[in-house]
């Protein structure tokens, strides 16, 4: 049976989908699905990408995503990404994450034929919602991968893509806001700033698992 859109109202739900809104604001969906077999998807959802960034923040969204696989509150430096791959997961940032415009996403591929490892990485899911490490040794840490990344992405198809949703996107905030973010913020950008940043954004009615 076919179901009429309305195009002024969100997508329905597949009717299979289990969903609500936790008391501290957040949005779950659990829905069984028989493949991949024997393996949780995971998402942790945050409302935040670079059209939220102010000028002297373009690119924290992105650097933030970074940090949260260096180490959290639970979690030492890289022990995240030990335990990624301890369970065969793919792991590191661009590899468990992106940022986009509009959103950053996390995610985490988990096999659940071995007790504890769902737990565990929920606890992760929690761990980059709420506990990202931002010290200042952290931030600098940090800073020259995601200054290589920014110059990775110089190559003649990169700027040519750059050019292009530049001018496509002109005269909105888009334009303006490329992930990747501005080189200048991202070189001088305060350990500060990007604390503060994680912080203002990062709150359970913005996310959703």
């Amino acid at each position: 049976e076919k179901r009429q859109v309305d195009d002024n109202k969100p997508l329905p739900l597949d009717d299979k989908c289990l969903h609500g809104v936790l008391n501290n604001g957040l949005t779950y969906y659990v829905q069984n699905n028989l493949k991949p077999e024997a393996r949780a998807e995971l998402r942790l959802v945050v409302k935040v990408g670079s059209v939220h960034e102010d000028d002297n923040e373009s690119g924290l969204a992105h650097m933030v995503e970074h940090l949260a696989f260096r180490g959290t509150k639970e979690y030492e430096t890289f022990e995240v990404i030990r335990f990624l791959e301890a369970i065969g997961a793919r792991f590191g940032a661009c590899q468990n994450a992106y940022t986009a415009f509009d959103e950053t996403v996390y995610f985490l591929q988990v096999p659940i034929d071995k007790d504890g490892l769902l737990e565990k990485a929920l606890t992760v899911l929690r761990e980059w919602a709420y506990h990202v490490r931002c010290t200042d040794q952290d931030v600098e840490a940090e800073r020259g991968i995601v200054l290589e990344e920014w110059r990775q992405g110089r190559t003649a198809s990169g700027r040519a893509d750059e050019d292009f949703f530049t001018t496509l996107m002109e005269g909105s905030r888009y334009a303006k806001r490329l992930p990747i973010g501005k080189l200048d913020v991202i070189r001088n950008c305060s350990p500060e700033t990007v604390r503060g940043f994680y912080q203002k954004w990062y709150h359970p009615k913005r996310m959703a698992v």
